[in-house]
C-alpha cells in the first residue's frame, strides 16, 4: 500500500478509536506490574469493538517499509529487564513467555527510536542487540508462539566429533592478516551500512561479488542475495553455498551481520563505519572462505556462509533466513556466529563463549575445538552470558536450530568502547586485524570438523604459499 492509502486507513482508524487505541487492540492481557495505566486498559476495551478497523491498520503498517516513515510503529520483543529500562518511550507492553519459560515483553516504539533501544542495551546492560523487531504486534506474538528455543538449545543434531586435524592444521597457517584488514578497511569506508541506506545495499552487493570471485569457476559453489525479508528495507543478506556430497541434506552455517549503526541516530545519513561491529566478522568469514576454497576442499555436508542484513535493528535478516529454513524443513546441524572479532585491550582472555540462547552440545563442540587447536598456541578463553536476542545466533535458536557464538575479549570491561559510534574504526583497533586471525582459525576448525571432507576428496597436504588478496 502506498503512503497516501496508508494514511487514509490510519486516519480512519484514529477517528474511530483514537490513535493510542489502535495499538491497544492486540494487548489482551495488560500488565499492571509494568506500569500500564488504567486509562490504557479502558482504551483496550473500547478497541475490541473496532477490531476489524485496527486489523486493517496493522496489516497496512506491516507492509510499510519502516525506513520510509520514522514515526511508523515497530513492535519489539525484549526481555522484561530491558523493557523496564525502556518503558519511558516503549508503549503498551504485554507479557509473554517463550518455549524455555523466559519472560518477554512485546511493546511498541516509533521506528526512529530503535537507536535508543540499542543505546540503552549497550550503555546500561553492557551487551549487544537485545530485541527482535516486527512490523505488527500480530507478527511479534506469532514469533513467540512459534518459538522453538527449547529445541534449539537442547537438540543434538549431529555427532560433533573432532577427527579432521590434518585439514585444520593445513588451513590454520594460511590465514593472512592483511586480507582480513583489507576487507574491514573497505567495508568501514562506507558512510554506513545501515539497513535502509543506499550504501547498506551496495555494501552487501560488494560482499556478494567478492565472495563470488573467491569461488572462481567452481560449479559446486554459488552466491545469492537473500531478499525474502519483509522488514529489511533494501538491504539483502548474502549467502555463499558450497554444495555437500554424501551428507548434502545436512547444512552447516557460519555467519555474521553485514550492517552497521550509530546509536546517536542520523538515519540513512548517519556515520557508522562499523569496523569491529561487524565488518570484522564479515572479513573473518571472507578469509575462511578463501582458505578453504583455495585448498580445493569439498565438504561432506553442505556449507553456507551468511552475511545477515539488518541485525542492528532487531535481528531481521537472520530471523527471516532461519524461519525460511524452518518452514521449508531444512536440516541445519550447526551454526557458528562471528559478531565482532577484532578488539582486544589489556590482560584479558582471547575469546568469550556466549553461554545463553545457544545449543549445549554445540557449545561443548566449539570449546573442544578451541582447546584442541587454539589453546596449544597459548590462547585463552572465558564465558559470557549475552542476554536475550544479543546477536544472530538467537534467530537460529528461536527456530529450533543448534547455534553457538564466540565473541571477542574486548577490554577489562569485556567490551569494545567505540561500538555503535563513529569511532568504530581500524584506527581504534591499532590499525591491525591481528586479533581476527584466531577467529578465522577457529572458524576453519569448525568448518573442517563439522563440514567434514567428502569421501571423494583428498587433500594436497603440501603447504601452498600464503596468498594476499588485493
Amino acid at each position: 500500500m502506498k503512503m497516501q492509502g496508508l494514511m487514509m486507513v490510519v486516519l480512519a482508524g484514529a477517528t474511530l478509536l483514537g490513535a493510542s487505541t489502535l495499538i491497544a487492540t492486540h494487548r489482551p492481557h495488560a500488565i499492571p506490574a509494568l506500569g500500564v495505566h488504567a486509562a490504557e486498559r479502558t482504551q483496550a476495551g473500547h478497541a475490541r469493538v473496532h477490531h476489524d478497523v485496527a486489523a486493517e491498520v496493522d496489516a497496512s503498517l506491516a507492509s510499510l517499509p519502516l525506513d520510509g516513515n520514522p514515526f511508523a510503529p515497530v513492535y519489539i520483543v525484549t526481555s522484561r529487564k530491558t523493557w523496564n529500562g525502556i518503558r519511558g518511550f516503549a508503549r503498551n507492553g504485554a507479557v509473554r513467555r517463550d518455549s524455555v519459560g523466559e519472560t518477554l515483553v512485546v511493546s511498541e516504539i516509533a521506528a526512529s527510536q530503535l537507536s535508543r533501544v540499542s543505546k540503552y542495551v549497550h550503555e546500561v546492560e553492557a551487551r549487544c542487540g537485545g530485541y527482535f523487531a516486527f512490523g505488527s504486534r500480530r507478527e511479534a506474538d506469532a514469533f513467540i508462539r512459534s518459538d522453538r528455543a527449547r529445541v534449539g538449545m537442547q537438540a543434538l543434531a549431529a555427532d560433533y566429533t573432532i577427527d579432521n586435524a590434518t585439514i585444520v592444521q593445513l588451513w590454520m597457517p594460511q590465514v593472512v592478516e592483511a586480507n582480513i584488514y583489507d576487507t574491514i578497511n573497505h567495508l568501514s569506508s562506507y558512510q554506513n551500512r545501515y539497513y535502509a541506506s543506499a550504501t547498506g545495499k551496495s555494501s552487501a552487493e560488494w560482499i556478494r561479488g567478492h565472495w563470488q570471485a573467491l569461488a572462481g569457476a567452481r560449479t559446486d559453489v554459488s552466491t545469492e542475495l537473500f531478499t525474502e525479508c519483509g522488514n529489511c528495507a533494501t538491504q539483502p543478506s548474502v549467502i555463499l553455498t558450497i554444495q555437500g556430497n554424501e551428507l548434502a541434506d545436512e547444512i552447516v552455517v557460519l555467519g555474521g551481520h553485514l550492517d552497521s549503526i550509530n546509536s546517536a541516530g542520523g538515519g540513512v545519513n548517519q556515520l557508522a563505519p562499523g569496523a569491529d561491529d561487524d565488518a570484522s566478522g564479515i572479513a573473518t568469514l571472507t578469509e575462511i572462505i578463501r582458505v578453504a576454497l583455495a585448498s580445493g576442499w569439498r565438504p561432506r555436508r553442505t556449507v553456507k556462509f551468511m552475511g545477515y542484513a539488518a541485525e542492528e535493528v532487531g535481528l531481521r535478516g537472520s530471523r527471516a533466513i532461519a524461519e525460511s529454513f524452518r518452514n521449508s524443513g531444512k536440516n541445519v546441524v550447526g551454526v557458528l556466529q562471528l559478531d565482532m572479532t577484532n578488539y582486544k585491550s589489556g590482560a584479558v582472555d582471547d575469546m568469550q563463549l556466549i553461554t545463553d540462547y545457544s545449543n549445549a552440545g554445540l557449545k561443548d563442540f566449539v570449546v573442544d575445538l578451541f582447546d584442541t587447536y587454539l589453546a596449544p598456541t597459548g590462547l585463552t578463553r572465558t564465558a559470557y552470558a549475552c542476554g536475550y536476542g544479543c546477536s544472530d545466533h538467537a534467530s537460529w535458536t528461536a527456530s529450533g536450530y543448534p547455534a553457538a557464538m564466540m565473541f571477542e575479549a574486548g577490554d577489562s570491561n569485556g567490551y569494545f568502547p567505540y561500538i555503535h559510534t563513529s569511532g568504530d574504526t581500524l584506527a581504534n583497533m591499532g590499525e591491525s586485524a591481528e586479533h581476527s586471525i584466531k577467529f578465522a582459525q577457529l572458524g576453519l576448525a569448525f568448518l573442517a570438523e563439522l563440514g567434514k571432507n567428502a569421501n571423494t576428496w583428498r587433500a594436497d597436504c603440501r603447504l601452498p604459499p600464503k596468498v594476499v588478496v588485493n
